[in-house]
């Protein structure tokens, strides 16, 4: 096995981990456009693979593109246009704001789960020659690493996602508005999110991205405990992005926090499933390589 030492770090990836995931593909269900020739479609045009359809001529459409066949019948241009395989670049979007750094009973802080989930999705997405970046966010994009193909982005990547800061304020819809702006190309955004976010915001930002062409696949990465509400004792709960306080009997709101987590999860899994994202729940107790392999799994199952 190759030493790939010099680009781990073991706060965010492991040999262990990566050997769950390797061999699988994150594969793109819809058309991306990429600069390598790779596995992945994407609409091209005049390009000898596999033809497609053709498109009525617009201005500054290259000529050598123009079926002359068709125009010598029709006396109308037309542009042919295939579909060949192309590389994608994808832009995990990691989420460092206050609230993803609780860490309940299990001692895993959301956000150093999230840090792990990215590492290796990048180490998985170069490792298959395709590109991937990194953009952190809290209310603003903040650190940014540019797409590469190499392994050299890990060590780029590793640094700024240990670089992250945790200010007190989220706005998700925000940051996928910012990083839709940023992509020339259509590929992949994959979001590692607690999604405690204002719901309406984040979805606008969803579909800003899905109108654009993007693959998009979030990541709802929630604690164990915030999944089951596993206390019983009078406990005091101190909001991390804001100042409230709560000090009650947990009994009194169990039914309703659940009830209330259920019908937010509920919201988006059916939302960003009618727009063709996919929306994994993530429990962070739940080790990152069989997570991950499950899900890579599933979706390369469902694309066949």
């Amino acid at each position: 096995m190759r030493d790939d030492s010099t680009v781990l770090d073991a706060d965010c990836i492991d040999a262990a981990t990566l050997e769950e995931v390797a061999g699988l593909e994150l594969v793109a269900q819809g058309a991306v456009e990429g600069a390598r020739i790779g596995r992945h479609r994407s609409f091209l045009s005049g390009l000898s693979t596999n033809f497609t359809h053709h498109r009525a001529y617009v201005p500054g459409d290259e000529i050598r593109h123009v079926d002359w066949r068709v125009y010598s019948r029709s006396e109308r241009y037309f542009v042919r246009k295939y579909e060949a395989e192309t590389n994608y670049e994808a832009y995990l979007l990691v989420d460092a704001s206050a609230s993803m750094t609780f860490a309940g009973s299990k001692g895993v802080s959301k956000l150093d789960y999230a840090k792990r989930l990215a590492a290796t999705l990048a180490y998985r997405i170069v490792e298959d020659r395709d590109s991937a970046g990194l953009a952190i966010f809290d209310d603003e994009l903040r650190g940014m690493v540019p797409p590469k193909g190499s392994k050299s982005l890990l060590v780029d990547l590793v640094r700024e996602l240990n670089k992250a800061e945790h200010p007190p304020r989220t706005n998700t819809g925000h940051a996928l508005a910012q990083i839709a702006g940023r992509m020339k190309n259509r590929g992949f955004v994959i979001l590692i999110s607690d999604l405690l976010t204002d719901e309406d915001e984040f979805l606008s930002g969803i579909h800003q991205l899905v109108c654009a062409g993007h693959n998009v696949i979030v990541f709802q990465v929630l604690d164990h405990d915030e999944l089951t509400f596993p206390y019983d004792e009078t406990t005091r709960f101190i909001g991390l992005e804001s100042d409230d306080e709560l000090a009650t009997e947990p009994d009194r709101l169990r039914q309703q926090y659940l009830d209330a987590l259920g019908a937010l999860i509920d919201r988006y899994r059916i939302e960003l499933g009618n727009v063709g994202v996919d929306h994994i729940l993530v429990d962070s107790s739940e080790p990152v390589g069989s997570m991950l392999a499950s899900y890579l799994s599933a979706r390369s199952q469902a694309r066949v």
